[in-house]
């Protein structure tokens, strides 16, 4: 804001005129509506200059201060009231150094705001002790300010307005020009001192107008004068007139005066206000002068009117204004187009209309291209730059006899042909025709030569245009299909469900590329199915896709789509004609679909992956719209290949998840069905498009009886991680029920496999085991024996619904790093009803969220649904804890056991546990086998 030049500037205006008195007094008004001691007025440039003040050493402000360390340098840079009851305790001004040092306590500053909208300065005031500044005083200051700012504006005004009528004085003194005024009401014009000298007075006149024109007009131009002061009165318009007048001595002198007629309140025409200046001396030679007048007036005009040209075709009319001070009937303008480096004659319609007439030939509007060859001097004076001037037609048709027929057709006689330079560079030639002899004197020639220098300019100027203008449309062009080809990837790459996918491409290349297209794909018979259509009209959508499904049914082998995908190469359809679509859609009533959606013209590319076509993008034009042009075609190309890639990952994807799938479910079996209790299982992978990974868990039946329940997490989340985790599940339930062991003893050995066999993984592992046995349990409970191995702990549901974390110790280490590590067995007795939670810790650990904030919000949610059959319960909690973008998998294994007496319910079937039917489980370790 400080050094912002405009801002600057602004207030050096308004510093130029600043009146120190009148600021004194306004400052010291300042002081008495706020009550302050110091009141200062100050602009700020580049420094704090003061232009007013009250209470406030001379020394203070009798010249520039710095802006650094000033408070009023902080109100210009915010622009708004700065009120500040103690400074050295305000954010805004404690670090400036009277602030520091206890100069500037109180300090209240509104900007003053100049007509432009910067803050040019500061009006201000100080107190030496903290005050607050109440709401009117800010109020007061600002009004003030305001005042500040007018009376800075009036004198800025003053000086300008004084300078300006001082110019205009001595622009009227070095020019003589007088000025007059006519009264229309009183019928009298009064002269000043310059208009009175021309008529032969000392001193300024007033006289009556029938005392003017009776008795100052010549007698020859009375009438004329008369009419045009008229005119003018009438139109409340202006005019120019030039006349003799006779001076009071009897002299004749030659003026030319202007006037304007000015209305009153009413609307009628009140004043004339005029000029007047003698021409005499000039009229010596008033024919030269005249001549050349008119033909500088003449470039004049042509340069304003090829300035506001927009078309090669309107440089001839233009040009032919200014050639006809010259006499001259017809003008021809030929300009080398850069483009295409042809040269194309723009004729007069004077020619244009007597060719249409004369030979029946309508030449186009355009203008007509013509050879570059010497056979008539619009070429010759192209091609080398001579300029050539014929006097009459039979000068012309000896040096270019082809110039006999033209004559003969147009009448033309003498003709001038110009060469249109550049900067030296040579762009075709400028040709003026005469009806009649002519010869060139040095001032025709002179006129010739200015017109030719300023079409060439326009010309140049227009060309340069063409060209800028049609590299911002291939420009526009080319943005458009990168964007498109940008939009496209991003649509194929955002999500591999292929319908989708194609779905939204087809709305991005309608209407970019197309007024309509299609998009079908080869299955594994290299049938083509339609997959995707979009239309730009919303009203034919749907018969656009009832003509796709049926396009695909009853096409011949010639119909694009399967040549496309046959051949692997775009088709590009200029034209389409009915013959074509008769052959490729023998079904009439598929064609007749076909014709209401607007058929011209088309482009047909083949979705590529690796070399194998997989299918076609069908692109369709109505008439209004054209052919595709090649970079179409060539974007066109872009997009199929980049969608056959796609559909190729899709179908990757595809083969894949149903791969992985199968190899899931291989390795992820569903649990056994014991009678005492319901086991319900739920695995989630960690992201779309990865549906296997290193979670696992496994139940099952040992000889004894006993229900054993196992759930891990190996390291890692890929391919490796899952052969891990297969091997460990198969190791574990081969141990287990081979051994009959208790869970720490069969980690132990597990631990043990996987350092022999070299499996080189690690894991978390729990091993769970549910006994009946009638040693120390009462009949309506369940004892849970478990061993974890770094895994999280179980969670158990009691009857009553509420929730324990069981095992507060520290689990045991995982699984691959140490094989004759202690493990231990702890032991919880449950009562009929409990359900107990197993899950791996992608349910309950994000990187937004520690392991304990997600065991805890997992307590809070078994307890909210705990009511729920356990399939219930367990969806509930997965939708609750789990993420779609979560980046590791979980598993869950849980176990209700069945009430007393009850039969096991159904996964689908409601459970209703009555509460309060056995006491919190008692939970101790015991030690593990491995010892």
């Amino acid at each position: 804001m400080l050094s912002d030049p405009r801002r600057v500037a602004a207030t050096r205006r308004l510093l130029a005129e600043a009146s120190p008195g009148v600021h004194d007094r306004l400052a010291e008004l300042a002081a008495r509506l706020t009550g302050a001691p110091v009141a200062m007025v100050c602009l700020v440039t580049d420094v704090e200059v003061p232009v007013g003040s009250c209470g406030l050493p001379e020394s203070v402000v009798s010249g520039p201060l710095p802006l650094e360390g000033s408070p009023c340098a902080v109100t210009v840079r915010l622009g708004v009231p700065v009120p500040v009851a103690h400074a050295a305790q305000d954010e805004r001004l404690a670090g400036l150094p009277a602030a520091v040092e206890g100069a500037l306590v109180a300090y209240l500053g509104v900007p003053l705001r100049a007509q432009s909208g910067h803050v040019a300065g500061v009006l201000a005031v100080f107190d030496q002790v903290p005050r607050s500044w109440p709401a009117d005083a800010v109020l007061s200051l600002e009004q003030l300010a305001a005042s500040v700012v007018a009376e800075l504006e009036l004198s800025a005004a003053r000086s300008a307005m004084g300078a300006s009528l001082m110019r205009l004085e001595l622009a009227l003194e070095a020019s003589s020009v007088g000025t007059w005024e006519v009264d229309l009401r009183r019928g009298t014009i009064d002269w000043d001192e310059r208009c009175a000298a021309i008529f032969g007075y000392d001193d300024t006149v007033r006289m009556g107008m029938h005392q003017l024109f009776g008795d100052h007009v010549h007698p020859e131009d009375r009438v004329r004068a008369q009419e045009e002061m008229q005119a003018a009165i009438d139109d409340l318009a202006q005019y120019t007139v030039e006349l003799r007048v006779v001076r009071a001595d009897g002299a004749v002198r030659w003026t030319v005066s202007r006037g304007r007629v000015l209305a009153g309140p009413d609307g009628t025409p009140q004043r004339i206000l005029g000029t007047v200046v003698d021409v005499t001396e000039t009229r010596e030679q008033a024919d030269r002068e005249l001549d050349a007048v008119r033909r500088a007036a003449a470039i004049a005009e042509v340069a304003a009117e090829l300035a506001g040209a927009t078309r090669m075709t309107q440089l001839a009319e233009i040009a032919l204004r200014g050639a006809g001070v010259l006499g001259a009937e017809s003008i021809g303008l030929a300009v080398v187009d850069p483009r295409d480096d042809r040269l194309y004659l723009h004729l007069t319609r004077r020619i244009v209309d007597t060719v249409a007439s004369a030979a029946d030939v309508q030449l186009p509007a355009d203008g007509v291209e013509t050879p570059l060859d010497d056979e008539l001097p619009t070429q010759w004076v192209a091609r080398h730059g001579e300029p050539l001037l014929f006097v009459d037609a039979a000068a012309a048709e000896a040096r270019f006899p082809r110039m006999a027929e033209i004559n003969e057709v147009l009448g033309t006689r003498a003709l001038a042909a110009l060469p249109l330079r550049v900067e030296g560079r040579l762009i075709g030639s400028f040709i003026v025709v005469w009806t009649t002899d002519r010869v060139f004197t040095d001032a025709d020639v002179e006129l010739l030569e200015g017109l030719t220098a300023q079409i060439a300019l326009t010309a140049s100027r227009l060309q340069a245009d063409a060209v800028r203008a049609d590299a911002v449309a291939a420009m526009t062009e080319a943005t458009a299909r990168l964007q498109l080809l940008a939009d496209a990837g991003r649509v194929l790459s955002g999500t591999l469900e292929v319908t989708r996918q194609v779905e939204q491409l087809a709305d991005l290349v309608v209407p970019t590329l197309a007024d309509w297209c299609w998009l079908v794909v080869t299955d594994e018979q290299g049938r083509l199915h339609e997959l995707a259509s979009a239309h730009r009209d919303p009203a034919l959508r749907a018969e656009l896709e009832l003509y796709v499904g049926s396009m695909v049914r009853v096409m011949t082998d010639d119909a694009a789509a399967p040549v496309v995908a046959r051949t692997g190469r775009p088709l590009v359809l200029p034209r389409i004609d009915p013959e074509r679509v008769e052959r490729a859609i023998p079904e009439p009533a598929t064609r007749e679909l076909l014709g209401r959606l607007g058929l011209d013209s088309g482009a047909i590319v083949p979705l590529v992956a690796r070399g194998q076509a997989l299918g076609a993008l069908g692109l369709f034009n109505g008439g209004e719209r054209g052919p595709h042009t090649p970079a179409e075609v060539e974007t066109a190309v872009e997009v199929g290949r980049r969608a056959g890639l796609a559909l190729h990952h899709a179908r990757l994807y595809g083969q894949q998840r149903a791969l992985a799938g199968a190899l899931q479910h291989s390795m992820l079996t569903a649990p056994p069905e014991p009678d005492h209790c319901e086991i319900v299982v739920r695995y989630v992978p960690a992201a779309a498009g990865a549906e296997i990974g290193g979670d696992w868990y496994d139940a099952f039946l040992e000889p004894s009886g006993a229900t054993v329940l196992a759930i891990g997490d190996v390291v890692g989340h890929d391919s490796r991680a899952a052969a891990a985790m297969g091997q460990l599940r198969g190791l574990l339930r081969g141990i287990s029920f081979s051994s009959g062991a208790p869970p720490a003893q069969v980690l132990t050995q597990l631990d043990r496999a996987v350092r022999g066999l070299a499996l080189d993984t690690m894991a978390t592992a729990l091993v769970a085991r549910l006994e009946q046995d009638d040693v120390d349990l009462r009949a309506d409970s369940t004892r849970l024996r478990w061993s974890s191995a770094g895994h999280p702990p179980p969670v158990l549901l009691r009857p009553d619904g509420q929730v324990q974390v069981l095992g507060d110790d520290l689990p045991d280490l995982l699984l691959g790093v140490d094989p004759s590590a202690s493990r231990q067995d702890r032991v919880a007795v449950l009562p009929a009803g409990s359900t107990v939670f197993l899950h791996t810790d992608g349910l309950v650990e994000r990187r937004d969220r520690d392991l304990d904030t997600g065991t805890a919000e997992l307590v809070a949610v078994l307890g909210e649904y705990a009511g729920l059959p356990l399939a219930d319960l367990c969806d509930r909690v997965l939708e609750r804890l789990f993420l779609p973008d979560a980046e590791d998998d979980v598993a869950l294994l849980a176990v209700r056991l069945h009430p007393q007496g009850r039969p096991r319910p159904t996964e689908a079937g409601p459970q209703v546990v009555p509460p309060g039917i056995a006491p919190a489980p008692a939970v101790h370790p015991e030690a593990g086998a491995s010892s």
